[in-house]
């Protein structure tokens, strides 16, 4: 009769224990409905790791063995924690790069272009203005004395390379060379910014003047046309790096080789055909349009932006860094060598005639 209470006890406590395991098993059945509902708003793949089905452990093991998932398995039973997947940010745009790419695509005022040809008509608008009366088309009387033309015998005064772009003959010459910047710079500062064609219509008046220099010298220059065809010739060189990311590339092709073609015709015409009906304009000098549209293109190849940086590029950037200094190169040591031979040249004569003039007994 005293081993009643005692095997009662002992089923008691048989029977907590199994509530207590019913109670666990049920909150691992929960939690694992709750790791299912929260994969399937995830979209995220359970990676089965089999577990060994001869464990009579009675706690939880963990295994931790994989990247995307920790199991804990309890008598095998599977129950997985899963790990948020780590984003593919390989083939993401970085914030850095869309900053740049709409940094170079990003369009500009035309400051340069305007702001020159203001300039430009506004000395020509002085110049006529203070010159004797004349008829429209006739040429303006420049006087050879001027600060801005560029004279041969004074190479030496080397803003003169630059300063004869400010100055024209007559109204054609410089409705001409407005027209031409206008319409063709523009469009080449809006893409590229202003200081890119600067850089080239500057150092298509500089080629101009140096090409005169070594061709014509004796030749007094005045004019822009040596940056008007730079600005030319830059379109070539934007036509050739970003053909595939223009919408009107074949256009402006067609237009600068319809324009230079009707110069060209121009040119042999007034040469060759006209029968002196225009002896009393201004001589065209062509090596300043020849050498000022070689500077167009190397420089234009050099800092005009290239969206497609494709191999051979890199080629043709260096062949026209190489042609563009050894012109300049040339050019420049010629015009050294020349002025300090004519300065010396006529040092020597001065002292030639007085020795003469001592001779013949001429004070």
């Amino acid at each position: 009769m005293e081993d009643h209470p005692t095997q009662n006890v002992n089923e008691t406590k048989v029977e907590m224990e199994l509530e207590k395991e019913a109670e666990t098993e049920q909150e691992a059945v929960q939690k694992a409905d709750t790791d299912s509902s929260a994969e399937e708003h995830s979209k995220e793949t359970i990676i089965d790791i089999p577990c060994n089905s001869n464990s009579q452990s009675s706690s939880y093991d963990t295994d931790c063995s994989t990247a995307s998932s920790t199991c804990c398995t309890r008598q095998g039973e599977h129950i997985y924690m899963q790990r948020d997947p780590v984003p593919d940010t390989h083939h993401l745009p970085e914030a850095e790069d869309l900053g740049l790419l709409k940094y170079e695509h990003r369009k500009h005022w035309p400051w340069f272009i305007l702001v020159i040809s203001i300039i430009e008509i506004a000395i020509f608008a002085y110049d006529r203005y203070t010159m004797p009366a004349q008829n429209f088309g006739l040429p303006v009387p420049i006087p050879s004395d001027s600060v801005l033309v560029y004279r041969p015998d004074r190479r030496l005064q080397v803003w003169r390379f630059f300063s004869y772009m400010f100055l024209h003959a007559n109204w054609f010459h410089l409705g001409f060379n407005i027209v031409i910047q206008l319409f063709f710079g523009i469009p080449l500062e809006v893409m590229h910014g202003t200081a890119r064609i600067g850089i080239i219509y500057m150092a298509g008046v500089f080629a101009g003047s140096l090409g005169t220099s070594v061709v014509d010298s004796e030749v007094f220059l005045v004019g822009a046309s040596g940056g008007v065809y730079a600005l030319l010739a830059a379109h070539l060189a934007n036509i050739t790096l970003n053909y595939a990311h223009m919408k009107s590339a074949s256009t402006q092709l067609g237009s600068v080789v319809i324009f230079v073609s009707c110069d060209l015709g121009y040119a042999l015409y007034t040469q060759y055909f006209d029968g002196g009906a225009f002896v009393k304009g201004p001589q065209v000098s062509y090596i300043a349009h020849l050498t000022g549209a070689l500077a167009g293109l190397t420089i234009g190849f050099l800092v005009l932006k290239n969206f497609g940086h494709r191999e051979y590029e890199q080629l043709i950037w260096w062949l026209a860094l190489g042609v563009y200094c050894a012109f300049t190169v040339f050019a420049i040591v010629f015009n050294l060598i020349n002025t300090v031979t004519a300065q010396l040249m006529e040092e020597q004569g001065e002292v030639i005639t007085q020795h003469l003039l001592h001779d013949l007994g001429v004070s």
